[in-house]
């Protein structure tokens, strides 16, 4: 009897849930990845602190050019290299003749509000940095006398980690940009992480079309993928 019964559920089994379950498909949909993206030229103006630790005066930030080269967007991530060149200020009466310049590199995560002309994103990176000027000695509560001597001229190259934000606006092939970057590092006389550096930029930026990574290289099966839409 049970022999009957288990031969039963067996043939039950084949005939009915057997098929259903195989009917059941799950289609994934097709990824598609972008063959075009952004590559965009700027330029404006910067403002700067420089040195925080060591230009303690208020009011006395320096302002410069500021350059940019910018590569995506289209998607989430977007690379930037940015050079800024700041005009000569005195930090009296310990520095003057100052002169400094920042080379970056950073990466913005792009958010897009729902118009979708404009986006913010929040900004990381890193920077190389000079400060150059001569060195009086006087007044100088950091005690660099100790590193340079009174009345000398000193170069200083540091390396900066950036955080910050931006935001930028989009009409026809234009934008207008805004950035807000903390720089830190090692400030001297303390040997202490820090923040060194607090600048703000802006321009505006031409948006040209050019061949994303993928567009770039597809591969030896790029013949047989979907063409996807251009962003």
């Amino acid at each position: 009897m049970n022999v009957k019964i288990f031969i039963l559920i067996s043939l039950w089994i084949q005939c009915m849930v057997l098929p259903l379950y195989a009917q059941v498909r799950v289609i994934k949909p097709v990824k598609t990845k972008p063959l075009t993206t952004r590559l965009s030229f700027g330029a404006g103006a910067a403002g700067s602190v420089l040195f925080l630790s060591r230009n303690v005066k208020e009011d006395n930030e320096a302002y410069g050019v500021h350059l940019s080269m910018a590569y995506g967007g289209t998607k989430l991530f977007r690379g930037t290299l940015e050079y800024t060149r700041y005009q000569t200020i005195d930090i009296a009466p310990t520095w003057y003749n100052v002169n400094a310049s920042t080379v970056e590199m950073n990466m913005h995560i792009i958010a897009r509000f729902s118009e979708g002309k404009a986006i913010f994103y929040p900004v990381f990176g890193f920077s190389y940095n000079v400060f150059s000027g001569f060195y009086t000695g006087v007044r100088d509560y950091l005690n660099l006398n100790t590193l340079y001597e009174d009345n000398s001229d000193v170069v200083t190259n540091w390396w900066g980690i950036n955080a910050g934000a931006g935001y930028e606006y989009f009409f026809k092939r234009f934008s207008f940009f805004a950035d807000y970057k903390m720089r830190m590092g090692v400030s001297e006389g303390y040997d202490e992480f820090n923040i060194l550096d607090v600048c703000l930029s802006a321009g505006l930026r031409i948006n040209l079309k050019v061949p994303s990574v993928y567009g770039l290289y597809r591969g030896t099966r790029s013949r047989y993928t979907l063409k996807t839409e251009s962003n």
